[in-house]
């Protein structure tokens, strides 16, 4: 009789010890999953804050791209460039300054890329006619000038900012006549330097805005 009640009380102590392990389990992944545990709200408002310095690092990143490219020289010292099978001398002015730009950011579906953005500045560029021979590019100081609107694209990839297109769109170009810019005579050969083909999110982006890929 006494081993029946042993085995008896046995047995209910291991029902009640698997029934708080289940429990506690369960807790525990309620809490891992997000269900349960009210703490785990951290992770709206941690977001937040990476967002936005996300795009503080940007307006860094581009701020330092102008003062860049504005030390690149001028008319006299503008630095000779190579796109074969050609040469000639670029450089080029941001008139508004290193913080005059306006950016887009748009939210990608995707875990690698989860941001892009599009920055947009107003640019004058100067450059020569295009070269075979580097010599020619050197004693060239002939510019023409280009006045438009260059657009970055950017993507956020594992936490850092790749630069995947560069367009420069001019709305006027001129050559100097007599001492003063005029507009351009003639369709002179010319290829755009900071260009670069958008990258596969860069094509995506040009579509949602309508452009052409």
């Amino acid at each position: 009789m006494t081993k029946k009640v042993l085995a008896t009380v046995g047995i209910v102590m291991c029902i009640h010890l698997l029934i708080a392990g289940t429990s506690l389990g369960c807790n525990r992944l309620g809490g891992r999953f997000g269900r349960s545990d009210p703490g785990d709200t951290f992770t709206d408002t941690a977001f937040n804050p990476g967002r936005d310095r996300a795009e503080d690092r940007l307006r860094e990143i581009v701020r330092a791209y102008i003062q860049e490219e504005q030390r690149q020289g001028d008319t006299q010292s503008a630095p000779l460039i190579q796109r074969r099978p050609y040469f000639f001398k670029e450089y080029a002015v941001y008139p508004d300054g290193a913080d005059a730009f306006t950016v887009d950011f748009r939210e990608i579906d995707s875990k690698t890329r989860p941001l892009m953005a599009e920055v947009q500045i107003n640019k004058i560029r100067y450059s020569t006619r295009m070269h075979r021979r580097r010599d020619n590019a050197v004693a060239d100081t002939d510019f023409l000038r280009d006045t438009g609107v260059e657009t970055l694209v950017f993507e956020l990839r594992g936490g850092r900012w790749v630069r995947t297109g560069a367009i420069f769109d001019a709305h006027k170009t001129e050559e100097m006549i007599n001492g003063a810019w005029a507009p351009r005579r003639d369709e002179t050969l010319r290829v755009i330097p900071s260009e670069d083909r958008p990258g596969f999110f860069g094509r995506i982006w040009q579509r949602v805005r309508g452009g052409e890929e």
